[in-house]
């Protein structure tokens, strides 16, 4: 009876240490299982984070490229009513031929332009237009320009010329109609 004491007594006792062993392996299994939780709520967060850094960083850089843009467009805009605004000007000059102011022009540039190129001149206006030439000694006018209006005056050898059309008067103005054209319709912006 001693031997089944002494069996029952180690059979108890390695019950009781598989328990135990059992036990903490047990316990040691939760802490890895709440330490990879842990790791993976730590990844999930960090995930979330990032994801939304590139979500953010995406959001900013199309709303830079929307307004990139709509800058883009309003110049267009803006440009395309100069244009008009510019093209309806060159029809206006053809009715400024008929103006007061038209036919001072003419007097008074024409009479600097033939003093400037000295005593015979050969002055070029429109047809119909030889009325509005001032009396210049020794110049001769011819009606054969072709332009929207204004005169050309040459030196008789032909070697220089003074370009008075409407057109090169324009021209030589752009940027500063354009401007003042801008500033009517935008403001001074």
């Amino acid at each position: 009876m001693g031997i089944e004491r002494l069996k029952g007594s180690l059979l108890s006792e390695a019950t009781e240490d598989a328990r135990k062993i059992v036990e903490s392996a047990e316990t040691h299994v939760q802490r890895m299982i709440e330490e990879e939780r842990s790791k993976t709520s730590a990844v999930r967060k960090d995930a979330e984070e990032q994801v939304e850094r590139l979500l953010q960083e995406q959001r900013n850089e199309r709303l830079a490229w929307a307004r990139l843009e709509s800058k883009r467009i309003i110049a267009e805009a803006r440009e395309d009513a100069i244009k008009s605004v510019l093209e309806d000007f060159f029809e206006l000059l053809q009715k400024a031929r008929k103006d007061k102011e038209y036919k001072r022009f003419m007097s008074t540039a024409i009479a600097q332009a033939a003093t400037e190129l000295g005593q015979s001149v050969i002055i070029h206006v429109l047809e119909g237009e030889k009325s509005l030439v001032p009396s210049v000694k020794g110049a001769k006018v011819v009606d054969d320009l072709e332009a929207l209006g204004g005169a050309i005056v040459e030196s008789s050898d032909g070697k220089v010329m003074i370009d008075l059309t409407l057109e090169t008067l324009f021209e030589t103005r752009r940027d500063e109609i354009r401007k003042q054209v801008y500033e009517k319709l935008f403001g001074d912006k």
